[in-house]
């Protein structure tokens, strides 16, 4: 909810949304909705918040899941809870990549953005970069099984989602700025991780 917003704020041609969810009481502790939104469908809310706080109308709300019948686009965020849905989400960014030319597979962006309560990670890719379309695929694409296990009520708070949707539109903007070929090209870090608890900040090229 929180990068939907930010990114409203920057006037993308369009930004589709995807979710399936309605907004319970628990969502408040972490996401950008408040008591009215409770029972409404989450992207109906999160439209109608862009609506008002944005002055931003090219938001096309889509209460579903994203599937294999689901359109991909060169540039695309995933905040998912859930690995089988990273995977469906990056495999389908990547065939979109692939029936491009090469020459134009630079113009495509994955974000994808991982978040616990006081922790979170960003992995970041052009379409370009086989290397780590390649590395993201073995390393960071594993099981459900393999992930962490965390209390459901505990993986949300709101400072901390504020933090990575502030980060992962940062990614999105030095991606455009790099498109404008600045003096000195702005850096898109494939892997970028932060503790809360020890404030601690690491990019990894």
């Amino acid at each position: 909810s929180y990068v939907g917003f930010l990114l409203a704020r920057m006037k993308p041609s369009a930004l589709f949304i995807y979710d399936p969810d309605r907004v319970e009481t628990a969502n408040m502790s972490g996401q950008l909705y408040g008591r009215n939104d409770i029972g409404q469908a989450k992207v109906s809310a999160l439209s109608r918040m862009i609506s008002t706080y944005t002055d931003f109308g090219s938001v096309y709300a889509v209460s579903d899941r994203f599937n294999e019948n689901s359109e991909a686009s060169d540039i695309m965020i995933c905040g998912f809870d859930n690995m089988e849905a990273r995977k469906l989400f990056f495999n389908k960014w990547l065939e979109h990549v692939n029936q491009k030319p090469e020459s134009e597979r630079g113009n495509c962006l994955y974000i994808d953005g991982r978040l616990a309560a006081e922790e979170f990670q960003v992995l970041c890719i052009k379409g370009d970069d086989n290397f780590n379309i390649n590395r993201y695929s073995n390393e960071f694409l594993f099981s459900d099984m393999d992930a962490d296990e965390t209390i459901c009520s505990y993986k949300q708070t709101t400072f901390m989602a504020n933090m990575i949707a502030s980060f992962m539109v940062n990614l999105f903007v030095n991606f455009v700025a790099n498109q404008c070929n600045p003096l000195i090209e702005r850096d898109l870090p494939f892997y970028t991780t932060y503790n809360a608890e020890t404030m601690y900040y690491k990019t990894e090229a």
